[in-house]
């Protein structure tokens, strides 16, 4: 009886410790769809505080979550447009999308993002985007209200 007992418990632990050193399970990102966001942005030369992010399909993958969806840019000069993303989040928040469509789009490129997701799914932010202009941005889950612009104080974002 010892020896079955002994042999259980040092599986277990070996189980335990596979577990730990893959990195334990996957934490769980908070579902993103459903809701428009508020974005604020800056290239150094326009804002974007009065833009929004929809997230239309989230799923989980392998490799991550995979993402679609759409930002409705607007600009302080001017520049307008729909643009369309496709891109992943992973276990630890980090955001990168793809725009891949524009539509009704005046002065706005197609771009590259990375940010980072908080912990509680509220917030977006340290982001930038790569092409074009590049720039920061930062986004708020609050049902397209406008509250993002204090994510976006360049001080904050360009460390």
């Amino acid at each position: 009886m010892f020896a079955i007992r002994f042999f259980l418990r040092r599986s277990l632990q070996l189980i335990c410790a596979l577990v730990l050193l893959s990195g334990g399970a996957r934490a769980e990102i908070a579902d993103l769809t459903g809701e428009v966001w508020s974005v604020c942005g800056w290239d150094g030369v326009s804002t974007w505080h009065d833009t929004r992010l929809v997230f239309t399909d989230q799923d989980d993958s392998e490799t991550g979550t995979k993402l679609e969806g759409y930002f409705d840019w607007r600009s302080d000069r001017g520049s307008t447009g729909r643009e369309q993303f496709r891109g992943t989040i992973n276990s630890d928040g980090d955001l990168k999308l793809q725009g891949y469509s524009l539509e009704d789009s005046r002065n706005i490129v197609n771009s590259r993002y990375e940010a980072r997701l908080s912990g509680n799914g509220t917030t977006i932010v340290d982001g930038v985007w790569l092409d074009g202009l590049p720039g920061i941005w930062a986004a708020v889950r609050d049902g397209g209200t406008g509250t993002a612009a204090r994510y976006c104080d360049q001080s904050d974002q360009l460390s």
